[in-house]
Formats: structure tokens, C-alpha cells, sequence
């Protein structure tokens, strides 16, 4: 269920109004609805495409268990950043920033309103924050918080844990279902490892693990939902105290 109407629509319309380079950032921890209610955002108020800030969405092939977004489900939607990249290349925030800003800029040249949605903190920041990043150092230290270049409006959902928990248990039962591990071993048959940047994102390893040693099943499950559960808990630890946030 998407967020009650009324609150996001006006807030939304107020932001438009008063912007000159409006850029909406939908994020929240994973489970928490933030592709659905991007694509009714970007219905209800039109001319308006979608910059993806998942870094696990990146990765041609790893849709199952990524949960990204299929071509239906969009809706006429423009997406970008989706399947740029193979599981076995690398994605640095620094890389992650100067491909978003140069899609955000190319949607407001054309008098759109840009969407960045996604729950990778670092990669959201990057915009939001205007990091600048050194190359040169492994662990992509961040600069202190600079001016953002563009007019922020920034909506979260999922404030509330006990739903998310509910939601993450009962999607990684989901993806089981769906064909997770067949697309997991779809892309060992391809070439790549568990050591290739895109399998290190949660449950591609685990499950491989499994593969490799026929482990129990409905532990692998419980597994995976507990490290899931775990990086939500880092996510809104990330964005707690942010007052720039509209929780939802």
C-alpha cells in the first residue's frame, strides 16, 4: 500500500512550484515500497523519469533477487541506471555520482522532473550531499557535506520497523519462490564468482554457498532475511536525524 495520498501530492506540488532544478530522492529501507510508489509519483504528477539509487540494481542478470523493477511494472516509466553494468565490474560511488547527476541533468534539460529512488545510502548522499570522492583511495572517503546542486525534496518510507521486518521476511520467501537460486546458478553458468562485485550484494553469496555445500534450505531462508533485516537496521541509522526527510 502506498503512502496515503494527500500529504506527498501537496507536498510534491509545493516543491515544483517553488523550484527551479527539482530533484525528488525516494528513499527508505529495503522492502519498504519505494519502487511502487515511485512509479504512482511519477504517474500522478507526470512528465517525470526515474533515476535508479540501488547499487544491486546495476547488475544485468541479478533481477530476482534484487527485486528490481521488470519492464511491465514500470508502467511507461522511464528508468535509468538499471542493468548498466556485469556482475563482475565495479561500481564506485564516485562512478555512481557523475552517472546520476549527468542523468538528472539530461531529464531537467528536457523540462522533467527527475526521481532518484533507492535505498544506497552512499550513493544517494553523494548527490544529496555533493560529495566529491578521492579516486586514489580504496575506501572512497567522503568530503564534508557541501551544497547540493540541485532543489531537494526527499520522501521516506518504511520509518516503521515492525512493518518492515513483516515485509523483508515475507519477500525473501517470495524470491525463493520465483527462481532465486536458478538465477543464481544461471550466473555461475555464465562465468562469474562469488568474488565478482555484483554476487557480494545479500543472499547471492549465501546462496551459493548453499550450491556448493547443500546446506538446509529454510536456514539459507532464515539466513538471508536476518542479514537483510540487519541492513535496513544500517540504513535508517544512516538517514536518522536527517531533517530534510518527509517520513511518510
Amino acid at each position: 500500500m502506498t503512502p496515503d495520498k494527500q500529504p506527498w501530492q501537496r507536498l510534491v506540488k509545493d516543491h515544483l512550484k517553488k523550484s527551479t532544478k527539482p530533484l525528488i530522492v525516494i528513499l527508505g529501507p529495503t522492502a519498504s515500497g519505494k519502487t511502487g510508489f515511485a512509479i504512482e509519483l511519477a504517474k500522478t504528477i507526470g512528465h517525470t523519469e526515474v533515476v535508479n539509487a540501488d547499487s544491486r540494481q546495476l547488475f544485468r542478470g541479478m533481477n530476482i533477487g534484487t527485486a528490481k523493477v521488470r519492464h511491465d511494472e514500470m508502467e511507461g516509466v522511464v528508468h535509468h541506471l538499471i542493468d548498466v553494468l556485469e556482475p563482475n565490474e565495479r561500481a564506485t560511488s564516485a562512478w555512481f555520482k557523475e552517472a546520476a547527476e549527468e542523468k538528472i541533468d539530461q531529464i531537467l534539460s528536457e523540462d522533467k522532473v527527475p526521481l532518484l529512488v533507492g535505498g544506497s545510502m552512499l550513493y544517494i548522499a553523494s548527490v544529496t550531499d555533493g560529495l566529491s570522492f578521492d579516486e586514489n583511495v580504496r575506501s572512497e572517503l567522503r568530503s564534508p557535506q557541501a551544497e547540493c546542486k540541485y532543489d531537494l525534496l526527499v520522501l521516506g518510507l518504511g520509518k516503521e520497523r515492525s512493518e518492515v521486518v513483516v515485509k523483508i521476511n515475507n519477500r525473501t520467501q517470495g524470491l525463493f519462490a520465483t527462481g532465486w537460486i536458478d538465477e543464481v546458478q544461471s550466473l555461475l553458468e555464465k562465468g562469474f564468482t562469488k568474488e565478482d562485485p555484483g554476487m557480494k550484494a545479500c543472499g547471492y553469496r549465501e546462496i551459493i554457498d548453499h550450491l556448493e555445500s547443500g546446506s538446509d534450505l529454510e536456514e539459507l531462508k532464515k539466513s538471508i532475511a536476518a542479514r537483510t533485516r540487519q541492513y535496513a537496521r544500517r540504513q535508517m541509522t544512516w538517514w536518522k536525524g536527517d531533517t530534510r526527510i518527509h517520513w511518510l
